[in-house]
C-alpha cells in the first residue's frame, strides 16, 4: 500500500461551484460566522455547554464543528445530532444475544465483548453521520435522510448497509465484479487506476459529486472520493478525504486522511476488517510535511522504524515528519476519525438521547 501512497502528491485545482438539484441538496445563503474563539476549551465541555448529552458522540460533533468552522451555537449542535440520529440502525447483537441466549450466558467475556463491538459499531455510524452533517452544513447544503447516508456511506469505508434493496443490488454488482477481481489479480494498483475508481464512483452517485464542488463558508473546500479494489485475495474500502484551501491560488490540499479497511472475506459487506489504516498528511505551499498514521494492528519497535523508512521514501520527507500511533487508534471504543475530530476524552461512547 505504500507504494500507492505516493500518489498523495497531490495538488487539486479548485472547481468552480455548480447548482445543487432541489431534488437532492440545497445550498443556503446563512452568513459565513466567524471562528470560535474559545478553542482551548475541551469538546466535552463546549457540548455539555450547548445542553447536548456527556457522551464521546457530543465531544465529536464539536470537534467537527470546530473542523468545519462552524459556529458552536447550541443550535447548530443540536441538530447535527439530530441528524446524526435520523438513521435508524439496527439492535446490536451483543444485547439480543445476553437476553436470552444460553451461549451468552455460558460465556459472559463473550458476550461482554460482543456488546463492547456493537456499540463501537453503533458509535462510529452516528459519527460518520454526524461528520457528513457537519460537512453539509458547513456548505450551506441540506440533505435528506438518505442523501445524509449515502454521504456517510462516502466517508467511512467501514459503513455497513442494512437497507435491503440495497444489499440486493450490492450483491448483484458483486457478481459482476468478480471478472474485474480477477483482472486485478495480475494487474498494479496505480494512481490513476485509483482516480478511475473514485471518478465511476461520483458518476454513480451524483449528489457526492455536486457536494464536493460546493465550497465551504470557510472558503474551504472539503471533498471526499471513495473507491475499493481488490489485490492479494484481499478486499481493501478507501475514503480519501481533502480539504483544499480555495484562499490559495493554487488551490492545494492542507490536509488529506486516507482511511482503509480490508475485508478478511470478499465481495461482501457484513464482513470483519482484519486490518484499519488512517494516513493523515498535512501539507504546506503544496509540499507534503507532518504525516501521522494510526493502525490497528500492533507494532514493534523494529516493524515501526522499518514502516516510517519506507513511507519516507515514498512520501520523500524526513522520517522525523512521520508519526506512527498503532494498537489503539481504530479499536473499539477507540477515536473513529482522528483526523477531523481529537477526541480522546474518557467519556461515555454514546448516549441515545438528542
Amino acid at each position: 500500500m505504500i507504494n500507492e501512497i505516493s500518489a498523495n502528491k497531490i495538488q487539486l485545482k479548485t472547481e468552480k461551484s455548480v447548482p445543487a438539484p432541489k431534488a437532492q441538496v440545497t445550498q443556503s445563503t446563512k452568513p459565513s460566522a466567524p471562528a470560535p474563539a474559545a478553542v482551548t476549551r475541551s469538546a466535552a465541555s463546549l457540548a455539555s455547554g450547548a445542553g447536548l448529552p456527556a457522551d464521546k458522540l457530543s465531544a465529536s460533533i464539536v470537534s467537527f464543528a470546530r473542523f468545519f468552522s462552524l459556529p458552536l451555537k447550541p443550535a447548530v449542535l443540536a441538530a447535527i445530532r439530530r441528524q446524526a440520529f435520523s438513521k435508524v440502525l439496527p439492535q446490536n447483537a451483543g444485547s439480543a444475544a445476553s437476553s436470552g441466549s444460553a451461549s451468552a450466558a455460558a460465556s459472559p467475556a463473550l458476550t461482554a465483548a460482543s456488546d463492547l463491538k456493537s456499540l463501537s459499531e453503533t458509535l462510529k455510524a452516528r459519527e460518520a453521520l454526524s461528520l457528513a452533517a457537519a460537512a453539509a452544513e458547513s456548505k450551506g447544503a441540506e440533505l435528506t435522510v438518505k442523501g445524509l447516508e449515502t454521504y456517510a456511506e462516502a466517508i467511512d469505508p467501514e459503513w455497513k448497509r442494512q437497507d435491503d434493496d440495497r444489499q440486493q443490488d450490492r450483491r448483484k454488482r458483486n457478481q459482476n465484479d468478480r471478472g474485474e477481481k480477477d483482472s486485478l489479480k495480475t494487474e498494479s494498483v496505480t494512481a490513476d487506476m485509483l482516480k478511475k475508481m473514485s471518478l465511476e464512483y461520483m458518476e454513480k452517485n451524483p449528489l457526492l459529486e455536486i457536494l464536493n464542488k460546493l465550497p465551504g463558508k470557510n472558503k474551504q473546500r472539503w471533498i471526499v472520493l471513495p473507491f475499493d479494489f481488490f489485490e492479494d485475495e484481499k478486499h481493501f474500502k478507501v475514503s480519501l478525504r481533502i480539504m483544499l484551501d480555495e484562499r490559495n491560488v493554487s488551490g492545494c490540499a492542507v490536509r488529506m486522511a486516507m482511511q482503509i479497511a480490508v475485508n478478511k472475506k470478499q465481495l461482501t459487506d457484513d464482513a470483519d476488517f482484519e486490518k484499519k489504516w488512517l494516513f493523515v498528511l498535512d501539507s504546506a505551499d503544496g509540499k507534503i510535511g507532518k504525516t501521522a498514521v494510526y493502525l490497528l494492528n500492533e507494532m514493534t519497535d523494529k516493524e515501526q522504524s522499518r514502516f516510517k523508512k519506507e513511507l519516507s521514501e515514498a512520501l520523500e520527507i524526513p522520517v522525523k515528519n512521520i508519526y506512527v500511533k498503532s494498537g489503539g487508534a481504530h479499536k473499539e471504543g477507540g477515536e473513529s476519525f482522528p483526523c477531523e475530530a481529537g477526541c480522546d476524552e474518557q467519556i461515555p461512547a454514546i448516549d441515545e438521547a438528542v
